[in-house]
């Protein structure tokens, strides 16, 4: 092989990689803006909004309780109608934290349901039950979706 050859062929190796490079810078451009785009567009994904929990339970005494159901009897009636049940009689007290309990699982089931509506829940009825809480107690809470 003469020396006009091995010039030629050199040049043409030189010619070769420099479109290789080319080539290259362009496929990485194009890689870049895909990644760009994909970026952009997972930043513009909206999280759906977190349901707010109420503050604090309105802590219900035995005064308001009194006042609004007007016996102990009528009371417990009320509480049983919610689903609440003791593992034995409970005190006023005991009524009325459980009563501002179940006012607020419901507000919480209310503000989840506007948060998150499923037309598909029409005419639902939700009984949830937490077996094995640490105290040995059961939760049940009933809530409609709209």
């Amino acid at each position: 092989m003469g020396k006009k050859r091995i010039t030629q062929l050199l040049q043409d190796l030189k010619e070769n990689q420099l479109h290789e490079l080319h080539n290259s810078a362009a496929i990485y451009t194009i890689a870049q803006v895909a990644v760009n785009e994909l970026q952009q567009q997972s930043l513009q994904i909206e999280e759906p909004p977190l349901a707010a929990l109420p503050s604090t339970p309105k802590i219900i005494d035995k005064a308001q309780l009194l006042k609004q159901y007007g016996s102990y009897r009528v009371c417990r009636k009320a509480a049983k109608d919610r689903g609440i049940k003791f593992s034995r009689t409970p005190s006023w007290e005991q009524l009325a934290a459980a009563l501002s309990y179940a006012e607020a699982f419901q507000q919480i089931i209310k503000t989840y349901v506007e948060t998150y509506p499923n037309p598909k829940l029409e005419g639902t009825t939700f009984e949830m039950k937490y077996p094995g809480a640490s105290d040995g107690r059961e939760l049940k809470i009933k809530g409609c979706a709209n």
